[in-house]
């Protein structure tokens, strides 16, 4: 199953996260880990992880691979809009594009996590 995680991090946690995935690596531990992407702080995490984003990311999971004009009449919205969004979610790779300009979300799971002390 391929999982990203959302998280909000300071920069040392950033950089720590960095050193043990390097950590890993360097003792030849290859396996499949979880995507992360990490955030500075949870106001830019939700600014760009709206509920309609997340709509978009569930509506487009169950479709599979489609155009962003068809994904916005299935979502019943404005097609402008909806690259918008799409581009700001393809920007932190929640979304991806296919040789034949399709779009499609390439995780089975996305998670957030956060803890109150850097989410403040």
């Amino acid at each position: 199953m391929r999982e990203v995680k959302l998280h909000v991090t300071d920069l040392d946690g950033f950089f720590a996260d960095a050193m043990e995935g390097a950590r890993r690596i360097d003792s030849g531990d290859f396996s499949e880990q979880p995507g992360v992407v990490a955030f500075e702080n949870m106001e830019t995490l939700l600014k760009i992880l709206t509920a309609s984003r997340w709509q978009l990311l569930r509506t487009l999971k169950h479709q599979g691979k489609t155009s962003i004009r068809q994904l916005a009449k299935l979502l019943e919205r404005d097609y402008r809009a909806v690259h918008s969004d799409v581009h700001a979610l393809m920007a932190i790779d929640l979304i991806e594009r296919d040789d034949r300009n399709q779009i499609f979300v390439p995780w089975d799971r996305i998670t957030a996590e956060m803890a109150i002390d850097l989410a403040a």
